[in-house]
């Protein structure tokens, strides 16, 4: 699990160890800047740069520091800075810099920020600028773009040289954290003023800066267009639109600490949005669904627990489990929030008072998207739930999520005597669907999943858990070793396609995680957005009538992207094979 930690003295308890952690991050990632060190060590015991809060964040797993940001917070004017961003380069291709692109930005918008500045080595010739630097240039600059960070030009930014560039020319980008209105000449003066007392210790009386000041003219000021973005396919013809479910509402919605958990934010929602953007679909209002459809899978104690959360806890209040009934299972805490560990797997899964109602909105989807497919309404239906659910077991919640979705809606679906199957292909393994379902052979239950001996949940996903009593040989696990392509993961659904198909199910649900992508910062595999939309057309082959439900992807640009891809493999693969 990667988390975060303010690596701040007096607040982080291993204080040490991660300044050294930092340390040896930056040293392996700027060695040419071995000075910038006793900034960030003065940084981190409390000694702020000149009218500005300068924050140390650092990305940590299994007490690794896998990488941080330095940014400073300008209160007065609702801006933020960020100094220097790093991961281990030993560690590359994780998703571990966006991950802390993302935490440092959304670090700093809580703490009021409104735009997001950096600075990055240009993308072009020019004065100032190193030829042989232009292709790693650009691909920062890409990075950053897919993050809607670009550069602000008509100014003399990227031609002025101050003590902190090293003599290097920067081109000053801008986040503008989702807004759509202008910024004018007066603020940015203001930002870029900050930002040469921060780094330099240059006011404005000083002539490099107030020549720099002076070249901002334009008025709102300009912003590049996006260079880098991927020229968008043309879309198949379809037949017939996707028939698609949103959870209803995200207020209130589910908040997480950082510092406890990084990945499960409302953004993944809006991240999905984006990717059905441009595509033909038909758009389902959930309906109202009653707790027994919930109850026929999870245990009631469990249920009422997390009813009570949405009673019990005050606004703001966050419990995360700590303590857990290993010695005595059978006795349940009367203490309130330690029941939080009787009911839960894991210490990174919060329980805020709009847990339930967030939970019950996800059940309600599903659910209404599986009676589309039931009435024969549409051939398949596509699911956005939040939280997500296939890690909740019967009796315990866990992985951000609370309520099995698929599972509610596979035993919906089994009703009259239907055979359903699920196949999981979230990066990790499904275990909240076997737990609920190994005893029966009425579902099958498949998961192709990172391997437990290195992926969460670590205790279930093995290959040799079949089943037991009537549910023998009705669970099948696919355990797949870090580093798997496209090619490889294609292989290994092949195998579970033909499970499935053995099983001649009346319906599949498919719990679509996009975590299998390159650059996850969850995962270790590396599927492509091609290798997203073969997955799909692969599995939309199969003729059942299915049921997909969102899972997990914590990369906003791979979710905006798998989804699209997959969405569309899917409809492609689906019509091809009605149509044989």
């Amino acid at each position: 699990m990667l988390k975060f930690v303010r690596v701040m003295a007096g607040a982080d308890p291993s204080f040490e160890a991660h300044l050294n952690g930092v340390t040896s991050v930056f040293l392996k990632a700027f060695p040419f800047n071995e000075p910038y060190i006793e900034k960030i060590t003065r940084y981190a015991t409390g000694e702020n740069p000149p009218r500005c809060e300068a924050v140390l964040l650092a990305a940590t797993r299994a007490n690794k520091i896998l990488g941080f940001s330095v940014s400073f917070y300008f209160a007065d004017l609702k801006a933020a800075y960020l100094d220097y961003i790093a991961s281990d380069p030993a560690r590359s291709a994780r998703g571990i810099g966006g991950a802390i692109y993302e935490m440092t930005r959304d670090d700093q918008r809580k703490r009021g920020a409104r735009r997001f500045f950096l600075d990055s080595l240009p993308d072009e010739p020019g004065p100032l600028v190193h030829d042989e630097l232009l292709p790693e240039s650009r691909r920062r600059l890409a990075f950053y773009e897919r993050f809607g960070a670009r550069p602000v030009i008509g100014t003399a930014y990227e031609r002025t040289a101050t003590p902190s560039n090293l003599g290097d020319g920067n081109m000053l980008l801008c986040d503008a954290m989702g807004s759509e209105k202008p910024m004018s000449r007066k603020f940015l003066r203001s930002v870029v003023e900050r930002i040469m007392l921060a780094k330099n210790g240059l006011d404005a009386a000083d002539p490099l800066v107030a020549g720099l000041l002076k070249s901002i003219v334009d008025d709102p000021v300009r912003v590049r267009a996006p260079r880098y973005m991927t020229p968008p396919k043309k879309l198949p013809t379809l037949n017939r639109p996707i028939d698609i479910v949103v959870t209803s509402g995200e207020s209130p919605t589910i908040e997480h600490s950082p510092f406890k958990g990084y990945y499960e934010r409302p953004s993944r929602v809006a991240a999905v949005r984006r990717a059905l953007e441009g595509l033909p679909v038909s758009e389902h209002k959930p309906e109202s669904w009653g707790r027994e459809h919930i109850l026929a899978v999870h245990d009631r104690r469990m249920v009422k627990f997390l009813e009570e959360t949405s009673e019990r806890l005050p606004d703001k209040r966050i419990v995360y489990p700590e303590i857990f009934p290993i010695r005595f299972p059978d006795r349940l805490p009367r203490n309130f929030e330690m029941r939080a560990g009787y009911f839960c797997i894991d210490t990174s899964t919060p329980l805020t008072n709009a847990v339930y109602p967030a939970a019950r909105r996800a059940v309600d989807a599903v659910l209404t998207g599986a009676k589309l497919v039931r009435t024969a309404t549409a051939p398949w239906c596509y699911v956005v739930v939040r939280p997500p659910g296939h890690h909740a077991e019967r009796r315990a919640f866990g992985g951000f999520c609370y309520f099995n979705n698929a599972a509610v809606a596979a035993h919906y679906l089994s009703a009259s005597g239907k055979k359903v199957a699920i196949l999981d292909i979230d990066h990790h393994h499904g275990n909240g669907m076997q737990d609920i379902f190994y005893e029966r052979s009425d579902v099958l239950t498949v998961s192709i999943h990172g391997h437990p001996e290195e992926t969460y949940p670590f205790f279930a996903g093995f290959d040799d858990e079949r089943g037991r009593g009537p549910g023998e040989g009705f669970n099948r696990n696919y355990p797949i070793r870090p580093g798997v392509d496209d090619a490889g993961y294609l292989t290994v659904l092949a195998r579970a396609l033909r499970r499935i198909e053995v099983f001649k199910p009346d319906y599949l649900i498919v719990s679509l995680g996009v975590d299998i992508m390159k650059g996850d910062p969850t995962g270790h595999f590396f599927v492509t957005g091609d290798g997203m939309r073969r997955i799909g057309d692969a599995i939309g082959r199969s003729r059942c009538r299915t049921l997909i439900v969102q899972e997990g992807g914590y990369n906003l640009a791979n979710l905006r992207r798998g989804v699209r891809e997959f969405l569309l493999g899917f409809a492609v693969g689906h019509e091809t094979a009605s149509a044989l």
